[in-house]
């Protein structure tokens, strides 16, 4: 009877919502919230891994996208030195080559304090107009102590790059080539073809031909600028 009365105990509390142990002693359950706490902590560190995973992804494509403009510019100016070329082979070695023509961004001197990039701060040093502003006034506001012309700007190219060069023949004064960055040339079947930087009386057999630098700058779409100098001799 005792065991009877127990059972029909039992099914009286669970009727009522609570449990009872075998003694009849009620074993109320009592929510903590650990598991929600739990879980938003799992939720919080998800996220934070989901941005860190969005931002590293954002910033290889932004490295990426830098990567393939430096190599697209640096196939525009490939174009721009070409057309240096063309236009200095038809004065290389010649009258027309000892005098400058800023007109078509050619001097005869190297011009060795120019500034090409703009970067540094020595005030007695030249710049490069490369942007047509007249230097930004650097001339006037005691930055620089000359404005240097190049080329005309060459129109962008269907990729939106527009390049602009400067051509100087690596002598250091205009005139006739003396003490200039030179090649010596065969000449009649002689055999040469070793620098020759210091000697200018000539060689045996050989003629001396100036080498040139060519600086091409290009730009491109998000302000990408890159330039690429080349030093030739015809």
């Amino acid at each position: 009877m005792r065991s009877f009365n127990l059972r029909k105990d039992t099914n009286a509390q669970n009727m009522a919502g609570q449990t009872i142990g075998y003694a009849g002693i009620p074993l109320l359950k009592q929510q903590k919230g650990v598991v929600l706490i739990i879980t938003l902590i799992i939720l919080v560190a998800m996220t934070l891994a989901a941005i860190a995973l969005v931002r590293s992804v954002d910033t290889g494509n932004v490295v990426a996208g830098n990567m393939a403009f430096k190599q697209g510019a640096a196939l525009a100016g490939d174009s721009g030195t070409e057309a240096a070329i063309t236009w200095l082979a038809g004065i290389a070695g010649v009258v027309a080559s000892q005098t400058d023509d800023p007109a078509n961004g050619y001097y005869a001197t190297s011009q060795e304090t120019l500034d090409m990039t703009g970067n540094s701060g020595n005030p007695a040093r030249s710049l490069v107009d490369w942007d047509g502003n007249n230097c930004n006034n650097a001339v006037a506001s005691g930055t620089a102590t000359a404005c240097i012309q190049p080329a005309a700007l060459i129109p962008a190219n269907a990729a939106g790059y527009a390049t602009r060069y400067i051509i100087h023949r690596l002598c250091p004064s205009a005139g006739l080539p003396n003490n200039c960055a030179s090649t010596a040339a065969t000449i009649a079947g002689t055999s040469s073809g070793a620098k020759d930087y210091t000697s200018k009386g000539g060689l045996s057999g050989t003629a001396e031909v100036e080498y040139y630098r060519i600086t091409t700058r290009i730009r491109g779409p998000r302000n990408t600028t890159s330039y690429i100098e080349t030093i030739i001799h015809f």
